[in-house]
């Protein structure tokens, strides 16, 4: 799951998601096996990729969340958490049993 989401952020803008792909995958899975999703992982930031939030905000998060530095809120910041939020929920509703939070 957390390489489709990677996938989908490299290739094409969000609102060109394929919301049935995104859907099949989350839900794509034997019958009756109990399933732990989760997003973003660990191993992203240990082989040297972004971690989610990063893909969506990058840079933006050091300069675009501080009142102090800009007191104009960012359009970048707003969207990259909103996404973020939208696909915690999609992978919570429709990931499985269990869902993994990733902090770090």
């Amino acid at each position: 799951i957390p390489d489709m989401f990677i996938k989908l952020l490299k290739e094409c803008s969000d609102d060109a998601w394929d919301m049935g792909h995104i859907t099949h995958t989350l839900t794509n899975r034997r019958w009756k096996e109990k399933v732990v999703a989760y997003c973003e992982s660990h191993d992203q930031a240990i082989v040297g990729d972004k971690t989610l939030a990063f893909w969506l905000m990058d840079a933006e998060m050091y300069t675009g969340m501080s009142i102090f530095q800009n007191p104009e809120p960012s359009m970048t910041v707003d969207r990259g958490l909103s996404l973020h939020k939208m696909i915690r929920m999609l992978v919570l509703g429709l990931g499985g049993e269990g869902y993994l939070n990733f902090m770090g």
